[in-house]
């Protein structure tokens, strides 16, 4: 590749990535550790636990971590505290603020839901203030949680500094131990270390003349590619650390035959910056974007290279658990591009002794396993 173009590239992605160091850097919010609720009722669970997530991350300051329950520390036992009892630190981590919560049906009218919620301080290990709201359905706990939340949230300023006050209503009696439920499974990905395997095909790859100059030889936008591959990730930072916990570095090595027009075997090492922009029950969204290499495998020359071979990647990989079966399973699709030019050296194809450059499109099914947890 020509110095200009790699220094063009790098300039690109520091100019991509800058505002995002700023803006991480100048807005810090305080972590706030959502354990999950207590309570009979999953679905109800799950969807007033959801808008708590939200209600978290729109007041100014702070933002939700939800606690994995599923390694759990040996001081905790299975499904946590009682949520009337300090969650343990080693469970909080680095978090310095936890709402724990019990969900329970009003005795008159058991499709009314009550939602009572425990705001602690975790460097004192103590009870800031607890609150209920109640409600019928999704719907009437997102109009009513966002004041509940503003409330509950304005005693840490109110009682900085002092004990955490009295008041055994707050407290509860304890009775409420059924249904150890999560709202939120963050099993996945809460690891350092990721290794994964994947296969797919190429639906779409385009031979593009080297140059943008027209060729009657190059005439075909499709040929048939399949591949596969093997990769490792690992993360850069762990849950607490706001912005940055959610990027990881993946290293890839893809196995690329290609049947048609040019029947030719390829490796290429693969390096890419891994984010994730959505993760939420048993589902997680990732974005991705980075560079590769190819180097043929073939043992006759089938063809070469005007430069040193490296092009771009981006895609999306969305991805889910399975129930109790460990890992992830996860749909990729990306797009690549290369930035060099090849030339066909195999005789007796439509395509010898002509330079192109080639953009495909790939869709992949994988798998992925989780390795040291993040504590």
């Amino acid at each position: 590749m020509r110095h200009k173009t790699l220094k063009k590239l790098f300039f690109s992605i520091l100019f991509l990535f800058l505002p995002l160091i700023v803006f991480a850097q100048s807005n810090r919010t305080q972590s706030v550790a959502l354990v999950p609720f207590w309570g009979p009722d999953d679905y109800f669970i799950q969807e007033f636990g959801e808008e708590l997530y939200t209600g978290v991350n729109n007041i100014q300051g702070y933002r939700s971590v939800v606690i994995d329950m599923t390694n759990l520390p040996d001081d905790v036992p299975e499904g946590g505290f009682p949520p009337y009892i300090c969650p343990s630190p080693s469970l909080i981590k680095t978090n310095p603020i936890a709402i724990t919560g019990e969900l329970t049906a009003d005795p008159d009218d058991d499709e009314f839901w009550h939602l009572r919620l425990y705001l602690w301080e975790m460097s004192e290990t103590r009870l800031v203030f607890s609150d209920e709201v109640t409600a019928y359905d999704r719907e009437e706990m997102a109009a009513g949680l966002p004041g509940m939340l503003d409330w509950l949230f304005s005693w840490l300023t109110r009682i900085k500094g002092r004990g955490s006050g009295d008041g055994d209503d707050i407290w509860g009696d304890g009775s409420n131990t059924g249904g150890k439920s999560v709202f939120i499974t963050t099993s996945m990905p809460l690891q350092w270390i990721y290794i994964g395997a994947r296969f797919g095909w190429s639906p779409l790859n385009i031979y593009g003349p080297a140059g943008g100059k027209k060729s009657d030889a190059i005439d075909s936008s499709f040929y048939n590619s399949i591949n596969g591959a093997i990769s490792g990730s690992i993360a850069f930072f762990p849950e607490s650390v706001p912005f940055f916990s959610r990027f990881s570095f993946q290293v890839e090595a893809i196995f690329n035959y290609d049947t048609a027009p040019i029947k030719i075997t390829t490796i290429i090492p693969t390096a890419l910056l891994k984010a994730q922009v959505y993760r939420q029950g048993n589902i997680l969204f990732s974005l991705f974007g980075g560079a590769y290499s190819p180097f043929p495998l073939d043992g006759k020359k089938t063809i070469e290279y005007s430069s040193f071979p490296i092009g771009l990647t981006a895609g999306a990989n969305f991805g889910g658990k399975l129930d109790k079966i460990p890992g992830i399973f996860f749909i990729d699709l990306r797009f690549s591009m290369d930035l060099f030019d090849t030339k066909v050296t195999a005789p007796g194809i439509p395509l010898t002794g002509f330079k192109f450059r080639r953009t495909s499109m790939t869709i992949s099914i994988g798998y992925e396993y989780g390795l040291i947890t993040k504590k």
